[in-house]
């Protein structure tokens, strides 16, 4: 591999080169194409690899065992199902600690990040996302035991997700959100709870317009977090690209009765609320 070379002066004046090697020039150039780039312009590859060094630590990641469940082709990029599960065995630290998605082409590089804790019971979840054209969704996994590893899909849409008309007020004054959960009623002990969730909110992007021109402020809901009697469970870190009215679809181990709490975080500050009791047989 070649290397760039910097000169540089010690402090006694002496010429000192210093060479540069290219993940140095890339993450720079990377950088400086960030700072300047409008919010309306697509993401880029040096985006997301941006990204993912952000969330990682690392971008060399080997690709590994994913499997990323996406159609191929859609007519509307504006909710596309995707589910993503990591074959392991949930047994000690043998369970995804972090699950995250990228799409090169979208606004913005990142879909959404998901952590898993030991309550919950499968290495897979579900939701429906944004999707602005022909593009590569790369999903990076991070075990808790330390091992990353990723996936790359490829989709296309028709119809992509930016193309949208202009804004309507979707926050009228007194507005609320819709919430539905849906649990079991009851699990055996030690057994798995399939927990599906949805919140009616617009996710408004910040990329729309209103009649005057103006941009429309972002506001979405950023943050999901389920907690089993009081202990985190599953939480999702979610972007402007996740589909309006986010939904999710996870599994919880069940070991006793369960009171599950539902919590979505909004732009705004406010916080909307659901619980749900799964009680053992």
């Amino acid at each position: 591999m070649r290397q760039g070379l910097t000169t540089l002066r010690n402090q006694n004046k002496e010429p000192v080169t210093r060479r540069m090697s290219r993940r140095s020039v890339l993450l720079g150039a990377g950088a400086s194409l960030l700072a300047e780039l409008p919010r309306a312009a697509f993401a880029t590859e040096i985006e997301v690899f941006l990204a993912i060094l952000q969330d990682f630590g690392q971008t060399d990641a080997p690709l590994g065992n994913i499997e990323i469940d996406m159609p191929e082709y859609s007519d509307s990029g504006k909710s596309v199902p995707i589910s993503v599960t990591v074959p392991c065995t949930m047994l000690g630290l043998d369970y995804p600690a972090t699950i995250a998605v990228y799409a090169e082409h979208n606004p913005r590089p990142r879909i959404l990040r998901a952590e898993f804790t030991p309550i919950s019971a499968r290495p897979t979840f579900s939701t429906r996302v944004r999707i602005n054209s022909y593009q590569d969704v790369t999903v990076v996994v991070k075990m808790a035991t330390g091992a990353v590893f990723k996936a790359v899909r490829k989709v296309d849409v028709t119809y992509g997700a930016c193309e949208e008309a202009v804004a309507n007020d979707q926050f009228p004054p007194g507005w609320a959100p819709r919430i539905r959960v849906a649990v079991p009623q009851s699990v055996v002990v030690g057994g798995t709870a399939e927990i599906r969730a949805i919140i009616g909110h617009p996710m408004e992007t910040g990329l729309r317009h209103n009649a005057t021109g103006l941009l429309v402020p972002v506001r979405i809901t950023e943050w999901f977090r389920c907690y089993a009697n009081g202990n985190l469970a599953f939480s999702v870190k979610m972007e402007p690209a996740i589909a309006a009215n986010p939904y999710l679809g996870f599994f919880l181990k069940i070991e006793e009765p369960t009171e599950v709490t539902f919590e979505w975080a909004d732009t705004s500050g406010d916080i909307y609320t659901e619980n749900a009791t799964i009680f053992t047989t």
